[in-house]
């Protein structure tokens, strides 16, 4: 896997991103590191900015909303954007490139607007959505409590993965625990289970879960593994996006325990664990339709759409 960002690039942005107001999967900057291969993600840093480039395909081809370092945060909207679009508008001309911006939430492509409008006239954007990259957001409490009429088939799962699993399951946290290994090991064989070496998404994602786990202490990541009878059953990994919302990056779940009520255990342990985010973010459906059925079940407190433009 090919990295156009080093470790003590990320070093550095973990200690100077600000992250106030970012709810969206996309800014979280583990994700930004794991998934630099997929999409051939570029990072550049101007006057206290951070900008994003993605080089993949569609809705994960152009620039994310600019970021602004802590040092840059008090007069982002007032300077910094304006500096970080002109960056982009000279970048994309040099370059002979089509002005695009991806993965923008209303708000930021309103901003993104507003600022086009009233300093650089000429340029003007046309957006569209996907509804298959929209990010859902729960209320954290939510699903560690499960609470009401809404989350009774969930607590109907957790009770038959006691029933049938009594006293010989338990949830252990990472990194708390030196558990990353078992991490991996239910990654694996969920990988195989799945057939994953015919599919090259499902490959990238195994090699992210193994560069995630490797590089744990660098991307902030916490998460958990669900034993049963000793074994390795369930895993999850997380990282923060802001003080508020954490990000769920993987969670998986061998087969032979998915009918039991496995993920609905590992999905309310872990955010048992997570009472310092006031949300969790568990990311897109991708537009499988049994995944977004999966997602909607937990009731969402935010479905959080996302905005590509492109230049007219």
């Amino acid at each position: 896997m090919q990295y156009s960002a080093t470790h003590s690039d990320f070093e550095y942005l973990e200690n100077s991103v600000g992250a106030k107001d970012l709810y969206g999967s996309d800014s979280s900057l583990a994700n930004l590191f794991l998934l630099q291969p997929k999409y051939d993600i570029q990072l550049f840093v101007h006057k206290g900015i951070l900008l994003r480039k993605y080089n993949g395909h569609n809705t994960r081809n152009g620039w994310g909303f600019p970021i602004a370092l802590k040092s840059a945060e008090e007069n982002f909207l007032q300077e910094g954007l304006r500096s970080a679009i002109e960056f982009i508008l000279e970048k994309s001309e040099d370059e002979g490139e089509s002005v695009c911006f991806c993965l923008c939430t209303q708000e930021q492509k309103k901003q993104i607007d507003e600022c086009l409008a009233r300093f650089f006239s000429s340029h003007a954007l046309r957006w569209d959505t996907d509804r298959a990259d929209s990010d859902y957001l729960y209320l954290t409490q939510n699903l560690a409590d499960l609470p009401g009429s809404n989350y009774q088939k969930k607590r109907n799962h957790i009770s038959r993965f006691n029933r049938i699993y009594g006293d010989g399951w338990q949830f252990k946290l990472f990194p708390e625990n030196n558990i990353g290994e078992d991490i991996l090991l239910v990654a694996d064989r969920w990988f195989e289970e799945k057939n994953g070496w015919e599919d090259q998404a499902l490959v990238l994602e195994n090699e992210s879960i193994h560069v995630a786990v490797e590089n744990a202490s660098l991307l902030r990541l916490r998460g958990g593994v669900v034993y049963i009878n000793g074994e390795p059953a369930a895993m999850t990994l997380a990282s923060p996006v802001s003080d508020t919302v954490l990000d769920v990056h993987f969670e998986k779940a061998l087969a032979l325990h998915e009918p039991n009520g496995v993920y609905a255990v590992i999905n309310n342990q872990f955010a048992k664990t997570c009472s310092d985010f006031i949300y969790l973010n568990r990311e897109e459906d991708m537009g499988v339709e049994g995944l977004r059925k999966a997602k909607l079940s937990y009731k969402p407190t935010i479905i959080l759409d996302k905005f590509y433009g492109v230049a007219y």
